[in-house]
């Protein structure tokens, strides 16, 4: 067995484009060879700011021969009365490659027909790589995408060189203007010259040698290590961000971490300003000090790809650099504190927000306005109601800072430390700058009340506002970035417990628009459409992160049942303990044992039109009087108690305890359907049997839809 060895050597490459070209590289040669029928055995994919590599283990000399039989014509069409063949098996014959006497007559479904047996050679290893080669190349896709040659072939960066090796044998082969050969390159400055990879196992050792670590996971550990070795030195702990180190990794071929330092006055600048001009600039670690996250230190680390021996002049350089840019971030610190925060909002009314939406003053008065409602509707008391109000007023008052402008992504945490500054109440402070998160799906939760009211406020405003001028996101825009915003007000939802009524919000959110006239879309239909892209995200969320079956989201979040679904969306909170339950009755059984009975029920109902939300109390809706066959009378003996459990049950959201309270149920109600005519000629009797199932169906669609559940075998 052998080992196949390819690497596209390129110019640097974009950090970002290496990981993903890699997956691609992989997922081709998988995909590919298996639809060759070629065995493999191993697929390693390694990857430095030069190079794309791809090293698979166990091939086979060759493609294993194939044999194949070709359906043809009926037999009757193919040979005539004497058996010998027509002109059509004759055609047959020749367009599959075989002599007449090798066709076959088999028996079968639609009669006797004629097939021809192939024997297909298997190719060589190294000629069926040849040809797949160039196609992998070729279909690696990526952002900006270059041509640099007079062929079609796009690609981050120009490539420079090819192996192509199968062991030790050279597959000739092109792509874009260069041949393969064995030469690769060192690394640029600890090894110049060229190197040449004899046999493709031996492709990691012989790079290591010329001191390019070609595993990116290797770097990464070597990256940590010296990180961790650094930040000992210099008596601090090391911030790694995830993104930060995923890309100095890409950016390396032979890592060193070096410690830099710059002088302990900087340290006076928010710590928001040092972090982002270390990390999103200088692709620097901060360094604070052991136990006290808080409190940075005046150094940083360097993920440096040069010369170790002079680790200290390359410290020194950095350290000119972080210098230079916290001198810039001190001057638009000091501009901005000649001012307090609240004297920028004026400001803001020279900003305009969005088309048609007028200016962030005109939104920053609709989020205090929806950040007051929410405050009264989650119950807080008047002086909580005051620090929201507080930090509605403040939260966008930073953007039209210098530091802002300068340094977009310090929005929020600028605004947070102006207002320490200023002696605000420190919740005010928490709440300007957790009220942006999570700005994305690994971000944290904001933990004071003031940033999740305030945050979901923003985010209620943002998708009202959109959805209200019809500036909707198409296919993969979404420049507003509002799928984030529907799903982070259900995820602090349902973080902090919050008891939100989510169609009332909207609704409330909508009656500022419908006041100010800034609608441009009916009212009803702006609506529709925010929920259902509230139902959409969250179908997504549940399904492929959280890993809930489709047919238990849908049922507790309503498919096609606009009524159901805002009930649903009524309490965020209590609709993922729904959704737990739900999944939990399937894996236990329970659902199953009750799915019959109680689908049957909601499937008469719903074609009855029996009123939706009947009040659970049975002796407000049933008449006892008109049940006379002693099955009904039995079922609605059983439904007492089991309301009464229903009502207990949902005030303390233990949606569990209803779905075993419905499994006694099961007997009864089948009795009910062998023993009972409901649709009788007489309308009061009709009407009082079909409120009697109608209480087990209201009463389960507190919970969920019985209707979208999907069982094997009903």
């Amino acid at each position: 067995m052998a080992t196949f060895l390819l690497e596209i050597g390129t110019e640097e490459l974009p950090a970002g484009f290496v990981p993903g070209a890699l997956r691609q590289l992989e997922a081709f040669a998988h995909k590919d060879l298996r639809a060759a029928n070629l065995p493999f055995g191993a697929i390693r994919v390694y990857g430095t700011p030069r190079r794309l590599a791809l090293v698979i283990a166990d091939l086979p000399e060759r493609q294993p021969d194939i044999e194949q039989e070709i359906k043809g014509p009926p037999a009757r069409l193919a040979f005539d009365a004497s058996g010998k063949l027509t002109p059509q098996g004759e055609g047959f014959a020749r367009k599959s490659g075989v002599a007449p006497e090798d066709l076959l007559v088999k028996e079968t479904e639609k009669g006797p027909l004629v097939f021809a047996r192939q024997r297909i050679v298997g190719k060589p290893t190294t000629e069926l790589l040849a040809e797949l080669v160039p196609q992998w190349i070729n279909r690696i896709e990526g952002p900006r995408l270059m041509r640099w040659a007079d062929g079609d072939l796009r690609f981050s960066r120009p490539i420079r060189s090819l192996i192509c090796l199968l062991d030790e044998t050279l597959i000739p082969l092109s792509v874009a203007g260069v041949q393969t050969d064995r030469l690769s390159t060192g690394h640029r400055v600890l090894h110049p010259a060229s190197v040449a990879i004899v046999k493709a196992s031996d492709y990691v050792e012989t790079l290591r040698s010329a001191f390019v670590l070609v595993d990116p996971k290797e770097r990464a550990e070597r990256i940590t290590e010296g990180i961790q070795q650094v930040a000992t030195i210099a008596e601090g702990e090391a911030e790694v961000p995830k993104d930060l180190l995923e890309e100095v990794i890409y950016l390396v071929e032979w890592p060193t971490a070096i410690l830099g330092h710059f002088e302990p006055e900087f340290l006076e600048l928010p710590p928001g300003v040092i972090k982002t001009e270390m990390i999103s600039h200088q692709r620097y670690f901060p360094v604070h000090k052991l136990g006290e996250p808080e409190t940075l230190l005046p150094v940083f680390i360097a993920i440096s790809n040069g010369d170790p021996r002079f680790s200290e002049l390359i410290s020194k350089g950095n350290g000119r650099v972080i210098r230079a840019r916290l001198a810039d971030g001190r001057f638009f610190f000091e501009e901005d504190r000649k001012h307090r925060l609240a004297d920028f909002l004026p400001k803001l009314e020279k900003v305009t927000f969005a088309e048609n939406l007028g200016t962030v003053a005109d939104r920053v008065a609709r989020i205090l306005s929806i950040s007051t409602w929410l405050a009264g509707h989650l119950g807080l008391d008047a002086r909580a109601i005051q620090l929201v109000e507080r930090t509605a007023q403040l939260c966008k008052a930073d953007l039209t800072t210098q530091m802002v402008y300068e340094f977009p992504e310090l929005q929020g945490l600028t605004g947070a430390d102006y207002a320490r500054r200023d002696g605000e109440d420190l919740l005010v402070v928490a709440g300007i700058a957790e009220h942006y998160q999570p700005r994305n799906s690994e971000d944290t939760f904001p933990k004071s009340f003031t940033g999740r009211i305030v945050g979901t406020a923003d985010r209620l405003d943002l998708l009202v506002g959109i959805f209200g001028v019809g500036l909707l996101p198409s296919g993969s825009s979404d420049p507003f970035a509002l799928r984030r915003a529907a799903l982070a007000i259900v995820e602090v939802a349902w973080d902090a417990g919050f008891t939100l009524n989510l169609p009332e919000a909207l609704n409330n959110a909508l009656d500022l628009y419908e006041t100010k006239n800034l609608l441009k879309q009916p009212r009803a239909k702006v609506f529709q459409q925010v929920i259902d892209w509230f139902v959409q995200r969250m179908s997504g969320l549940l399904i492929e992160e959280k890993h809930f079956d489709y047919d238990v989201v849908q049922a507790v979040l309503g498919k096609d049942d606009p009524i159901y679904t805002q009930f649903s969306l009524a309490n965020l909170s209590t609709l993922k303990l729904r959704l737990e339950a739900l999944q939990t009755a399937r894996h236990s059984g329970i659902l199953e044992k009750i799915y019959e009975t109680t689908v049957r029920v909601a499937r008469i109902i719903s074609k009855a039109e029996t009123e939706h939300h009947l009040d659970l109390r049975s002796a407000q809706v049933i008449d006892a009087a008109l049940l006379t066959e002693p099955a009904e009378q039995a079922l609605y003996a059983a439904l007492a108690p089991f309301l009464d459990t229903v009502t207990e049950a949902t005030h303390q959201c233990d949606y569990a305890k209803i779905l075993t309270a419905v499994e006694p149920l099961v007997a009864p109600v089948s009795q009910f359907f062998v023993e009972v005519m409901v649709n009788v000629p007489q309308p009061e009797l009709q009407q009082n049997r079909l409120r009697l199932l109608a209480l087990l169906r209201n009463a389960m669609r507190q919970f969920f839809d019985v209707r979208n559940i999907v069982i094997s075998g009903h």
